[in-house]
């Protein structure tokens, strides 16, 4: 299958204090990649260099067989990579639909607005019935559809998650996951980032392991969710279980 990201020697930090250190990984079309590790282990520093959150010390970040050395967030969203961050980052005093309407803004996906609109109430009927009301008074899982629903708003072809479940119950991080898989299922290349390990590997395709800053082991998911250092490290110490 054809590659729509490859990053190769990523560095990148805060100041003065180094957080990736030589970090590569790929993405094909049409899979569903997962990053899983323990918390502080870079991540989301990652995803934030591949979206041009955060500029990278050295290193290439290829979208589409164009590299990026200093990604523009932008022009990337433009070009079809969007993130969904960590937390949701949502407009609080802004109703539903504007918040959607926000995420169709870019040039490219400007003329299918309404279309598009009809499609992320499609995925999420919720949102359909909560369409005037403001962000903030919405759930938690609500708002989790808001951030997902404006991101598919900007017509991605590759989507990035950061935490998606952060926060969630057990109930709504299933119906989550199920949403996750329906979008890649629809032609949207997945890159998410989840500490919910055992859930994210029963769906995704191949899977990095990253620790300190450096991604220490790769491979398909099911053979990941079954690697004894892997169930040991984050289905509980000692767990036998696998995916």
């Amino acid at each position: 299958m054809p590659r729509i990201l490859e990053v190769n020697g990523l560095r990148a930090g805060y100041g003065m204090f180094s957080v990736l250190h030589d970090v590569s990984f790929q993405v094909d079309e049409g899979e569903m990649v997962a990053l899983i590790g323990s918390n502080g282990a870079g991540k989301t520093t990652t995803l934030r260099c591949v979206c041009g959150l955060i500029p990278s010390k050295s290193g290439t970040i290829a979208f589409r067989g164009q590299e990026y050395r200093a990604p523009v967030t932008h022009e990337l969203v433009a070009a079809g990579l969007v993130c969904v961050p960590e937390g949701r980052e949502l407009f609080p005093g802004l109703s539903v639909k504007d918040a959607l309407l926000v995420g169709g803004a870019n040039k490219r996906a400007r003329g299918s607005r309404q279309k598009n609109l009809q499609q992320v109430y499609d995925l999420f009927p919720k949102l359909r019935d909560r369409q005037s009301q403001l962000c903030s008074t919405l759930s938690g899982g609500e708002q989790q559809m808001v951030a997902i629903g404006r991101a598919l708003m900007a017509m991605p072809s590759l989507l990035l998650l950061d935490e998606p479940s952060l926060g969630l119950a057990p109930t709504i991080v299933k119906q989550l996951f199920e949403t996750i898989s329906l979008i890649r299922e629809q032609g949207v290349s997945i890159l998410l980032v989840e500490q919910n390990v055992r859930t994210v590997l029963r769906i995704a395709d191949r899977a990095y392991v990253m620790e300190n800053g450096s991604i220490e082991m790769e491979g398909s998911a099911e053979v990941l969710a079954n690697d004894p250092t892997v169930v040991d490290a984050y289905f509980g110490v000692g767990s036998k279980e696998s995916v």
